[in-house]
């Protein structure tokens, strides 16, 4: 009953509307943690605000977020809230991958009527110095309109030989041509561009002029430059590395929402991954994947679903990396995943088949508190739900996300 009771009147309290609500600017890493809801618990049966505060999130001491929501519950806002908060309180890289175009815009705010209703403060995220927008949009495809928009192009350089094999769909490897291009490829400076490649190849096959087969290793090169060239997704002409795409003061948002075909947007999320982790192995940064059951389900091995993992079981922890994953259906996400999730908000009514194998798998025990929570919450609201830390596995809390200022 004190449950009940609680929950009941966990409500966003309301602003007194005066008809002036001032906007606020926000600078980079000026603050210490960002309210971003309220909670209550059975040991805490009182509302109490709850905060994101990255300053835990150290070197050795990385987080993983997991968020689980049916469409249109507040997953993506969520989102926004920690995206925002990290922005507030750190000067750290942050990249986000987004399948919805628009769902992730830091240049909005809520309106006034919002505002006032939900209680929240006004604020406008200041751009960095040198910057028009606090955000950066990377298009892999499709048309850049702004000038905070930059085209996306995987560089040549920033490929492994393994990755273009699996992307063009066969192992280059298999044969004796394949093998001469592994080689050249095992040193950057051979395939910084395409012309770079051409002569490191060249270099190589010459040694093969005696072999029989030495016109179809010819042949065969030749035709993997030319699926390089018309890759639209690839920089072959331009020595690029990570550093020309992701800005480390503005929040890059990775919009994926042109790309229809699905292994097009694993291989854009796998090589992301990849090249973060050069440019910012041990040092602290945020990474948000939304639909991350699409990049790592339990069925099938391929190069998104081994970074992820990777990225949850390795560098989000030794890194010091925040890393935030939303998903719809937990059911179909990689166990493993699901074990090393540290904090997770579980929003709003979903259907206990899909909850059946994260309560089983999860570092935090939902067990019990989720029947309480189902029996005694009817029409739950937008943004409500349950949330759970590792630090604390036997003691969740009732949740309200409270609408993102920005975003």
């Amino acid at each position: 009953m004190l449950l009940k009771y609680n929950t009941a009147r966990l409500q966003l309290p309301k602003r007194k509307d005066d008809g002036y609500i001032p906007l606020r600017l926000v600078y980079r890493g000026c603050e210490n943690a960002v309210k971003i809801g309220y909670r209550i618990g059975h040991r805490t049966p009182w509302m109490q605000p709850h905060y994101f505060n990255p300053s835990a999130y150290s070197v050795e001491k990385g987080k993983v977020i997991l968020v689980v929501a049916s469409k249109g519950i507040g997953k993506t806002n969520l989102m926004r809230n920690v995206i925002q908060a990290y922005y507030r309180t750190t000067r750290n890289p942050i990249i986000a991958f987004q399948e919805k175009k628009d769902d992730l815009n830091f240049n909005r705010t809520p309106s006034l009527r919002q505002i006032s209703e939900a209680g929240i403060e006004r604020i406008r995220l200041a751009p960095p110095e040198g910057c028009s927008s606090p955000q950066r949009r990377l298009i892999p495809l499709g048309e850049v309109k702004d000038r905070d928009e930059v085209r996306l192009k995987i560089p040549l350089a920033e490929l492994d030989f393994s990755t273009i094999s699996e992307y063009f769909g066969k192992r280059m490897s298999s044969t004796v041509a394949g093998l001469v291009l592994e080689r050249v490829w095992q040193s950057r400076e051979n395939h910084l561009t395409i012309d770079d490649l051409i002569d490191a190849v060249e270099n190589e096959l010459w040694r093969f002029q005696e072999d029989p087969y030495f016109n179809t290793m010819v042949l065969h090169v030749r035709r993997f430059i030319e699926l390089l060239r018309m890759d639209q997704l690839l920089e072959v002409n331009r020595a690029r590395s990570v550093h020309s795409y992701i800005h480390p003061e503005q929040i890059n948002i990775v919009d994926l929402s042109d790309l229809g075909d699905i292994d097009v947007k694993r291989f854009v999320v796998a090589q992301m991954l990849k090249m973060i982790e050069r440019a910012y192995k041990r040092q602290e940064c945020f990474i948000g994947i939304t639909e991350s059951h699409i990049y790592a389900p339990e069925t099938g091995d391929f190069e998104a679903k081994r970074e992820i993992i990777r990225l949850v079981t390795v560098l989000a922890r030794s890194y010091g990396w925040t890393v935030f994953l939303e998903t719809q259906s937990p059911d179909a996400l990689e166990r493993v995943v699901l074990e090393n999730a540290d904090e997770i908000y579980i929003l709003g009514y979903v259907q206990r088949s899909k909850l059946t194998k994260l309560i089983r798998t999860a570092s935090v025990n939902f067990e019990g508190f989720l029947d309480i929570f189902y029996k005694v919450v009817d029409n739950i609201p937008k943004g409500m739900g349950v949330y759970g830390s590792a630090a604390d596995p036997t003691n969740p809390y009732v949740v309200r996300i409270q609408l993102s200022p920005v975003g």
